[in-house]
């Protein structure tokens, strides 16, 4: 079964993206959301396979085409009842994980 506590984190940055846009995330949220390494992340940005912006030392990613890229609309979500709010989320993780959603809400209550 995959990690739950990084399932979790994953989705409540995603929550947190689509109700409080930033600009920019940093790469290893960026690998936190897509599920990959941080060494896969930066190859990513190395290659040219996400929009960055670049400062001197430092590096972050563009979160509105990556946003668009996963398939979310760059707007907020809407209240949990509509179906595209928090609930669908976390059913979406706890169906991947094959655990309950009471599970996974065990988790980010805890």
């Amino acid at each position: 079964m995959a990690d739950l506590s990084l399932t979790v984190q994953r989705a409540a940055l995603l929550h947190a993206l689509r109700t409080y846009p930033v600009a920019t995330i940093s790469v290893d949220d960026y690998a936190l959301l897509l599920g990959i390494g941080r060494a896969k992340a930066y190859a990513n940005v190395r290659d040219g396979k996400v929009q960055v912006w670049r400062d001197k030392r430092s590096v972050a990613v563009i979160t509105a085409p990556l946003l668009e890229a996963l398939g979310y609309p760059l707007t907020p979500p809407g209240p949990l009842a509509d179906g595209h709010g928090d609930s669908s989320i976390v059913g979406a993780y706890a169906s991947a994980l094959g655990a309950s959603v009471d599970d996974v809400l065990a988790v980010t209550a805890g």
